[in-house]
């Protein structure tokens, strides 16, 4: 249930039910391949992913696709959380399955309750614990794009999913068609590299599920975060 996990943490959802009343929030549902909001417009609202599964993605402007974020039931996104520039390129969020959505008005999460409801402050706090994983988030995708080549993108991701799952073996939250988008590498030249991964006995790969054999090494900046 969306509400044990996220932005929800420790609301029950009876609160939750108030809550929205209180914020004159509204639900919405969209189907798969939909585009929900298009970053650049100024739009003031926050969306919770209450079910289904959403990805942001730019559009740069030789037509190439760069997966900026994959978000799962209990992540938060918004215009107002976005740290991009909106004049680089087009920014936009897109339903990957059907979607459940709750909107409420970003000053709702950055002003006082006038009922000084106590779950408003839960609520708050699960945002700003959600808004600094973004943050972590962001530390990470860079440290994976930073790297020269295909194969160390591919290495670096890797070892950083098998970091989060706490073990050698972790299932990809996409297809591998997609996971180029999302290192910002030719698609062609990935497959071929993850082959030469497998080839040399690093990598194992069926379907989404991976495992790897290399040592998976915490960066030092992860040490820092998570200690």
């Amino acid at each position: 249930m969306y509400l044990s996990t996220g932005i929800f943490q420790d609301i029950t959802e009876e609160q939750f039910k108030k809550m929205m009343i209180c914020f004159h929030s509204h639900q919405k549902h969209y189907p798969s391949n939909e585009i929900i909001s298009t970053y650049g417009t100024e739009n003031s609202k926050i969306g919770i992913l209450l079910e289904g599964e959403i990805m942001i993605i730019r559009t740069h402007y030789d037509g190439r696709q760069t997966i900026l974020e994959h978000l799962e039931p209990g992540d938060i996104f918004g215009e107002m959380l976005s740290v991009i520039p909106n004049s680089i390129s087009l920014v936009q969020v897109v339903s990957v399955r059907p979607c459940f959505v709750q909107y409420i008005d970003y000053q709702c999460l950055i002003k006082r309750c006038s009922k000084a409801c106590p779950w408003h402050s839960t609520f708050v706090h699960n945002a700003l614990h959600l808004i600094s994983q973004k943050a972590v988030h962001l530390s990470e995708r860079l440290e994976v794009l930073s790297q020269r080549t295909t194969r160390e993108k591919l290495i670096c991701y890797f070892s950083l999913a098998s970091f989060h799952s706490h073990s050698n073996t972790f299932q990809l939250p996409f297809s591998l068609s997609t996971l180029a988008d999302y290192l910002s590498v030719d698609r062609s030249a990935m497959m071929r590299e993850i082959k030469k991964l497998k080839d040399d006995h690093l990598i194992s790969i069926v379907k989404r599920r991976v495992t790897v054999f290399f040592d998976r090494t915490t960066p030092s900046y992860l040490q820092e975060t998570h200690c």
